[in-house]
C-alpha cells in the first residue's frame, strides 16, 4: 500500500492521527455490537469468529495508535490493505458465486469505509492513488457480474441500477475527499504558520531567545522553588562607544549562545532588555548561583573576538512559599546592584523575603 511520510508532530499528523483514531474506536463499537447481537440477527458461526477476530484486530490497532502515535500511518495502511482486500473478496464472493445479491447486500454499506481511512492515513494526491485501483476492482467485479452466463436475467437486471448508484456514490465519495484533503492541507499550513508567527512574536529578534513577552509568561506559571537569575553585561555602554553597536549587537548574541550552552534541560534563559537576561532555574538559589558561575566561566573562557572579555554581574533569588514572582524578581534586580556595587563580574544572592 501507498504511504507518504507526515511531518510527525506537525498538526495535520496530530489531525489524522487523532480522526483515525476515532473511526478505529467506532468500528470496535460496531463490531462488538454486531457480535453481541448475533443471535438475533442470526449470524453464523463462521462469521461470528470473523467478528471476534474483527474485534482483536480493532482493539490491537487502537492500543496501537494510543502508544505510538507517530506510527499512525503504518496502522492506517494496514487497516486500508485489510479492508479493500475484504471488500473485493466479500463482493465477488456475493456477485460471482453466490449470485443471491440484493440490493447488492447489506455489506455493501461498508464498501465505502477505506476511502475514509485512505484520507486520514495519506495526503491528497497519495490517498487518491490508493482507492483508484478499489475503484476500478469493484466496477470490474460489477461488469463481470454483468456478463457472467449464470446470473439469472432478472436478478441481474434487479441489481444493474443498485451497482451503477454505488459506483457514482464512490466516485462521489473520491471527489469528496480529494477536495476535503485539500482544504484540510491548506488549514493545517495556516495553522503551522499562526503558530510559528506566535512563537516568532514571543522571541526576541537579535538573540533568538525567548524575549520579555515570553518570559513574563514563564514567570507567571513559576512554581515555588524555581530560582531567578537576573544578570546584566558590564560596561556594556563602553563596548558600544568603543566598537559601535553592530559589535555591541553581536556581543549580546555572543552572551546568547553561552548562555544556551550553561543552562541545564528545563531551565530556561531570555532577553529581558538591553543588555538584561533572566535565567529561571528548576532548583534553589545555590543551584542557580551555580549556573550562573557557569556562565561566567564560559564567557571567561570564550572571550568575544572584537570586544574581548565578557563579564557578566548576576543577581539570584528563590521564590519562597507564597510569594508573588514580582517580589523575587525585585529581589534578584536589588542582589544584580548588590553584584554591581561589588565590583561587578560576580554573583550575589538576594536575601530572603522581610529580610532588612
Amino acid at each position: 500500500m501507498l504511504t507518504v511520510r507526515v511531518p510527525p508532530g506537525s498538526p495535520e499528523a496530530q489531525y489524522r492521527r487523532a480522526g483515525l483514531l476515532i473511526v478505529m474506536i467506532c468500528l470496535l463499537l460496531t463490531t462488538a455490537a454486531t457480535l453481541l447481537l448475533s443471535g438475533p440477527l442470526q449470524v453464523g458461526r463462521t462469521d461470528q469468529l470473523l467478528l471476534g477476530l474483527m474485534l482483536l484486530k480493532n482493539a490491537a490497532f487502537i492500543a496501537w495508535l494510543w502508544r505510538v502515535p507517530g506510527q499512525f500511518q503504518l496502522v492506517g495502511a494496514l487497516e486500508l490493505t485489510g479492508e479493500v482486500l475484504a471488500g473485493l473478496y466479500r463482493m465477488h464472493d456475493v456477485l460471482l458465486v453466490d449470485h443471491t445479491a440484493h440490493g447488492l447486500s447489506g455489506y455493501s454499506y461498508w464498501l465505502a469505509l477505506p476511502y475514509l481511512v485512505a484520507s486520514l492515513t495519506l495526503p491528497a494526491g497519495a490517498a487518491l492513488a490508493a482507492v483508484t485501483p478499489y475503484l476500478l476492482g469493484l466496477g470490474g467485479l460489477g461488469v463481470a457480474y454483468w456478463l457472467a452466463p449464470g446470473v439469472p436475467d432478472a436478478l441481474r437486471d434487479d441489481n444493474a441500477n443498485a451497482w451503477l448508484q454505488m459506483l457514482l456514490m464512490h466516485t462521489t465519495f473520491m471527489a469528496v475527499i480529494t477536495l476535503q484533503q485539500q482544504l484540510r492541507r491548506r488549514y493545517a499550513h495556516a495553522v503551522a504558520l499562526a503558530e510559528r508567527k506566535s512563537a516568532q512574536a514571543l522571541l526576541d529578534p537579535l538573540t533568538g531567545l525567548p524575549g520579555r513577552r515570553a518570559l513574563h509568561d514563564l514567570l507567571d506559571s513559576a512554581p515555588d522553588g524555581l530560582s531567578v537569575v537576573y544578570f546584566d553585561l558590564d560596561h556594556f555602554k563602553r563596548v558600544n562607544d568603543t566598537y559601535g553597536h553592530d559589535v555591541g549587537d553581536d556581543v549580546l548574541r555572543h552572551v546568547a549562545r553561552a548562555a544556551r550552552a550553561s543552562v541545564r534541560a528545563g531551565d530556561r534563559v531570555g532577553r529581558w532588555g538591553g543588555e538584561e537576561f533572566l535565567i529561571l532555574v528548576r532548583g534553589d538559589a545555590a543551584v542557580a548561583a551555580r549556573v550562573a558561575g557557569r556562565l561566567r566561566a564560559h564567557l571567561h573562557a570564550h572571550p568575544h573576538p572584537v570586544a574581548g572579555p565578557v563579564t557578566l554581574s548576576c543577581g539570584v533569588a528563590q521564590r519562597h512559599p507564597g510569594e508573588d514572582i514580582s517580589h523575587t524578581l525585585r529581589r534578584a534586580d536589588q542582589a544584580l546592584y548588590a553584584a554591581k556595587r561589588a565590583g561587578r563580574d560576580t554573583v550575589e544572592l538576594a536575601a530572603p523575603p522581610g529580610a532588612a
